[in-house]
């Protein structure tokens, strides 16, 4: 657990700066009296504590005890909370542009009055945190990505992999959505479905029923997974057992040979790394493709800066950052993960497709600019431009 403090300490301390932030440039200015500058104060700073109350309160930061509605108030808040001190910096970094434009003679000024500017801003914030989280609840769109691969053979041009990723049911997102997604992935007639971790927030015992729609997920050569590092938080190996049975092959460095008209495709998975803090077997990609024939390599991997490819591999297939959440979040989260934050890259050494994830986390569920997808991605031959 000690990194999970860890990261539960670097994002109280970021919220302590946000919320000082806010207090000196919109709060303290505002033209109101003590008492109401206070009982905004007294708001803001609970706002600010969200994973305090989550962890405290509600018992655990990733799967909060709390009424799903107090969740959702507390992550659009939040998420306004974070914009408006993105919006109030954007301005302040304007204004002294103009004062120092005006400094060298020319005239030039913010529209509206200082009061105006800032509840106009306290108001965008609020508006455009609904609206994240309104796009992080629903049921996400496809995305279809071709990548290309050099030495492909032709009976697999056109073989089509449907990622789903960090669905995260739990407080937030439970059956009838899951439910959603299975038909929606269903239509697309995929030839294989892979589901790359983080997929509950809470234990077998809570779930075990909002996971039953995985049952009806079909695909012409099977349904395969991985487990994320959620999954190790609420017993690994019944929530194994769990998927097992709702028909999900889960791989643990292991990997499964497809046959495709004589062609092979190797699909292979590992642990998330957590496994090793958990007292698991940790990754292994040469156990997991031990005994593979030579093909297409296709590897199955939670966290995407965990092996970012070898030169065994030709695809790595990862989730884990959920692209960011927010645009303006998404160079903070990549430095995290080896620069891999959403989309498809490639290492020179192999490509990598990262999910931007099909769910949310439940403790930061707003989503701007990062929207969630069901990733359908189609192998093609020859080469490809990627990042």
């Amino acid at each position: 657990m000690c990194r999970l403090r860890d990261t539960f300490m670097i994002l109280s301390y970021a919220s302590f700066i946000i919320v000082a932030y806010v207090l000196l440039r919109f709060v303290v200015p505002l033209p109101c009296g003590l008492v109401g500058k206070l009982a905004l104060t007294v708001v803001l700073i609970g706002v600010s504590l969200k994973l305090y109350i989550y962890e405290r309160v509600g018992g655990f930061l990733f799967a909060p005890d709390l009424p799903r509605p107090v969740i959702l108030a507390l992550e659009w808040l939040y998420a306004a909370l974070l914009l408006l001190a993105l919006l109030l910096l954007i301005r302040d970094a304007v204004a002294l542009i103009f004062y120092l434009a005006g400094r060298a003679g020319l005239s030039v000024r913010l529209p509206f009055s200082p009061d105006v500017q800032r509840v106009g801003l306290a108001l965008f914030a609020l508006a455009l945190s609904g609206f994240g989280v309104f796009q992080g609840l629903r049921v996400p769109d496809v995305h279809t990505v071709e990548v290309r691969i050099a030495g492909l053979p032709p009976q697999l041009g056109g073989f089509s992999l449907v990622q789903l990723s960090d669905l995260h049911i739990g407080p937030l997102l439970r059956k009838d959505w899951l439910q959603s997604v299975v038909l929606r992935t269903n239509a697309l007639t995929p030839d294989v479905v892979v589901l790359t971790g983080d997929l509950v927030d809470g234990s077998p015992a809570l779930l075990q029923r909002d996971m039953q729609p995985l049952a009806q997920l079909a695909a012409r050569h099977g349904v395969y997974g991985v487990t994320g590092n959620h999954e190790y938080f609420y017993g690994v190996r019944a929530w194994t057992a769990v998927f097992e049975k709702l028909g999900v092959d889960m791989l643990y460095n292991e990997h499964r040979t497809i046959d495709v008209q004589g062609a092979k495709l190797v699909l292979a998975g590992l642990p998330d790394p957590r496994a090793i803090r958990s007292g698991n077997t940790p990754p292994d990609l040469a156990k997991a493709l031990h005994g593979a024939p030579s093909a297409v390599r296709v590897l199955l991997v939670h966290q995407p800066g965990a092996i970012a490819t070898g030169a065994a591999v030709d695809l790595q297939l990862s989730g884990h950052t959920h692209g960011g959440t927010m645009f303006f979040l998404k160079p903070a989260v990549a430095s995290f993960n080896n620069g891999l934050v959403g989309g498809l890259y490639d290492t020179g050494k192999g490509k990598i497709y990262v999910s931007p994830g099909t769910g949310l986390w439940n403790g930061f569920a707003c989503r701007i600019g990062v929207p969630s997808e069901i990733t359908r991605i189609i192998l093609r031959t020859g080469q490809d431009n990627v990042r």
